[in-house]
Formats: C-alpha cells, structure tokens, sequence
C-alpha cells in the first residue's frame, strides 16, 4: 500500500507542477497591480459570457439534427422563420448565423490572448482585445445586419460589450500613463501627498 500511495503522491506532484509552469507560462511571474487585476477579472467574467454563447450557439445550430431526434425542438425551423423576419432568404440566415458563430469563437480566443497580456501590463493587449471584440461587433451589424443587432441581441449583450470595451479602453489610457512615467493610481495627487 505505501509504494501504491508514494506513486499517487508522485504523479500529483508532477502535475501540480505542471500546471504551475503553465501558469508562470500564461500569467508571468509577478502578480500585477489591484487596478490590473480589478481590470483583468471584470474582462475575464464578460470575456466568459460571450466565449460560452457563442460556443452554445454553434453547437446548437450544428447539432440541429440531433435536437430534434432527441428533443423534438426543430432548431433550423425557428432560424428559417427568424431569418425571414429579418430579411434573409431560405437558408441564407442559418448559414450566416453558423459562420458568424464560428468566427465569433475565433474573435474571443483572441480576445482571451489580448485579456492575459492585459494581466502581464502588455500594451500590445488593446490589438487582440479590441481587435477580437470589434471584429465580432462588426460581423454582427454587417454580416448578419443592422436588424439582428438591433432586436436579437439583448440589452445585456450591448450593455456587458459596451462595459468590456470602456474597461479595457480606460485600461489602456492609465497603461499608457503609468508607462510615460505617471501611476496607475487614480489617486495619484493624493498617495504623493501622504
């Protein structure tokens, strides 16, 4: 029993330190500063949000089929009748919602790359996360259209965008003050005073 439990021991070891290298790999080092953090966790919540929808979305609309073998729920049936409602022809929605699902995977990923280099204080975060963010901001108005954004997004969606980028765009402003030599403190008259 004890070479049977000094194996377990061992292999957990090795995987506890595994996933420390990764994480010293992803995050560095050093703990950034509470405003970085602050900044971080607040991306990394809506950054969730979004990355799980559209995860959910493609799934569904792949997985058609199997819905409604299983369940009994036509999935391409409600997208055919939401797409005419906003303007698109035969299939030509589900086929836009299916590649805009996809792409929007791929534009989070990125974001999420943008968000670690955010925690790493990388000015070269604001190219990833804005550009992840605006590229699927931008599909939704003008690949699927104005119409979609405006009654199948809900006001959460707009308001969660709205408050990522503001976070992020406010980050990149003390960012760039602290790297010219300010803090990143928006305290900073009163912390020099004490």
């Amino acid at each position: 029993m004890g070479t049977q439990e000094h194996q377990i021991d061992s292999i957990l070891a090795r995987k506890s330190t595994l996933i420390e290298k990764v994480r010293i790999f992803i995050f560095g080092e050093e703990e950034p500063d509470k405003y970085t953090q602050a900044s971080f966790y607040l991306g990394f919540i809506l950054w969730i949000i979004f990355f799980i929808w559209s995860c959910a979305s493609y799934l569904a609309i792949s997985f058609r089929t199997m819905i409604l073998e299983q369940k009994g729920i036509s999935v391409e049936k409600i997208i055919l009748e939401r797409g005419e409602k906003l303007g698109f022809e035969g299939s030509e929605f589900l086929d836009r919602l299916l590649t805009f699902h996809s792409i929007s995977i791929i534009c989070w990923i990125a974001v999420l790359i943008g968000l670690i280099l955010l925690w790493r204080k990388d000015v070269r975060f604001v190219w990833f996360l804005f550009g992840g963010t605006v590229f699927h901001f931008g599909m939704m108005l003008f690949y699927l259209n104005f119409s979609y954004f405006q009654d199948d997004t809900t006001l959460f969606d707009k308001i969660a965008l709205l408050t990522f980028l503001s976070n992020a765009g406010m980050y990149l402003f003390m960012l760039r003050k602290e790297k010219s030599g300010g803090s990143l403190s928006f305290f900073e008259e009163e912390e020099n005073e004490e």
